[in-house]
């Protein structure tokens, strides 16, 4: 009777302990979610240069400092409920992180570009996080970038963006209207028009140097205009993105700051669509 009434007692404590903890854990397993999406979105942690240990180590730690700055309501026990509302949470974080993907994307664009006109198109380096070949310029651009995203905590602000979402959109809370889709080809054209503006100085470089270099062949017939032009244009080339770096240099700041207002437009759509 004693090991009997002993074991009763075990038990009513275990179903106390887990009725109290497993509220907290599936609080806890949403936070985690909507970090684990935005992790897996994000253009420098998402490559696979980066360890899943460690991944899986930023998503938990990012999920224990926030958990007590985040409050989270109850989720009710239902599966079903639970599933569907971990992958809205999940599909939150990659919009989030879609928003720095394409910023990124428009200097891959941009030095795509650029690489071409200076006579680098055939040169290419393989990208370890992303398994692919990227231009020399790309690459360089995305390398400035990270610099300067460092530079101005904007991971930070990535950070912070995790905490505000959660007022746009409470847990479970997400939905999918049509208006997202409108609001991703905006930012698409924006992805485009940021790759222009960081390559138009040595496009317009290279067209003058073109037409330089046609009037000179039509003047001087003995010269061999297209030798001659692979080393003007390289040179030429390197010559404005030297000069153009504080322009370059300024364009990304003031896109790295617009992150914040892009990222709270999709957060509105998502929450209030």
């Amino acid at each position: 009777m004693l090991f009997r009434s002993t074991f009763d007692e075990t038990e009513t404590l275990l179903t106390h302990v887990i009725q109290l903890a497993l509220p907290e854990f599936q609080s806890f397993l949403a936070l985690i979610a909507r970090i684990g999406g935005l992790i897996a979105a994000m253009p420098i942690l998402s490559g696979k240069t980066v360890p899943l240990k460690v991944k899986v180590a930023v998503v938990l730690g990012l999920g224990v400092v926030l958990a007590p700055v985040i409050h989270l309501p109850p989720i009710p026990f239902d599966i079903g409920l639970i599933a569907a509302g971990l992958a809205g949470e999940m599909a939150i974080g990659l919009t989030i992180g879609l928003a720095v993907r394409l910023f990124f994307s428009a200097l891959e664009l941009a030095g795509e570009l650029v690489g071409v006109q200076m006579g680098f198109g055939i040169v290419q380096l393989f990208d370890p996080a992303t398994s692919n070949h990227t231009s020399v310029v790309g690459q360089f651009f995305t390398l400035l970038a990270s610099l300067v995203f460092l530079s101005l905590n904007a991971h930070m602000l990535i950070v912070a963006t995790i905490v505000s979402s959660y007022e746009a959109i409470p847990v479970f809370g997400a939905t999918l209207p049509t208006e997202l889709g409108e609001e991703v080809m905006r930012l698409s054209r924006q992805m485009f028009v940021i790759g222009l503006k960081l390559a138009a100085p040595v496009l317009v470089m290279i067209l003058v140097i073109n037409v330089l270099l046609a009037i000179l062949g039509r003047a001087v017939s003995q010269i061999n205009v297209f030798v001659l032009s692979f080393p003007i244009t390289i040179a030429g080339g390197l010559a404005v993105l030297s000069l153009a770096m504080p322009f370059t240099v300024q364009l990304l700041a003031r896109e790295i700051e617009r992150l914040e207002v892009v990222i709270d437009d999709l957060l509105k759509v998502l929450g209030h669509g």
